[in-house]
């Protein structure tokens, strides 16, 4: 088991690893592109099986392919999208999901004046067809893209066929057994966060 903390950080090396043309790269490296200590990186890494080489560093596609099968990317994930507004929209339309074998295979919505029109490559359909795109595609995460007063049920009816793993976007917490697993992100707890910062090093510039 990962601490939290060193997940979040083996993300960015992926996403570093991902984008490196280099053969070998050393955790001095890694750490000055990310703005964290080589230390940190090293300690990092060796929660992994792949170790670096003394003076040499890290195979970048040996270190890439240990991060792919520890995030599950060699594996293709399908994905569900639950409100066709603009957020769920854009999610939809997002090409970067390819990168991490992650396919978006359904968009719905209960708005009769979206479903049947195309969002990218497809159609927003009726909830009423969720259970079957779900069995026929063997979807495992659904994203919750809805008005926080409806995301409970619609987490419900993600549950109830057979959902693994909820991403949720709407501004409120969901209750879901233990099973499922759910990822919230709250945009506005986000910008709060930004702003704190902000306060703060303004506070330090006038101390100044």
């Amino acid at each position: 088991m990962f601490p939290k903390a060193t997940l979040e950080r083996l993300k960015l090396y992926h996403r570093l690893l991902s984008e490196e043309s280099k053969e070998y790269v050393s955790s001095e490296e890694i750490g000055e592109k990310l703005n964290i200590p080589p230390e940190q990186v090293r300690k990092d890494l060796s929660y992994l099986e792949y170790k670096g080489k003394p003076k040499v560093g890290y195979h970048v596609k040996s270190l890439l392919e240990e991060l792919n099968r520890l995030f599950g990317i060699d594996k293709k994930v399908k994905v569900i999208i639950i409100g066709a507004g603009n957020l769920g929209s854009a999610l939809a339309n997002y090409p970067g999901f390819a990168n991490y074998n992650i396919e978006i295979v359904g968009i719905f919505d209960k708005d009769q004046e979206k479903i049947g029109k195309k969002v990218g490559d497809l159609v927003i359909l009726s909830l009423d067809f969720l259970e079957r795109v779900i069995k026929r595609f063997n979807v495992e995460i659904g994203v919750i893209c809805v008005p926080k007063e409806s995301a409970q049920e619609v987490a419900d009816l993600l549950v109830k066929n057979g959902i693994k793993a909820i991403w949720n976007f709407a501004p409120t917490f969901i209750k879901v057994p233990n099973e499922v697993i759910v990822r919230n992100e709250d945009i506005s707890l986000g910008l709060l966060t930004l702003k704190h910062m902000l306060e703060v090093k303004s506070s330090q510039a006038k101390e100044a």
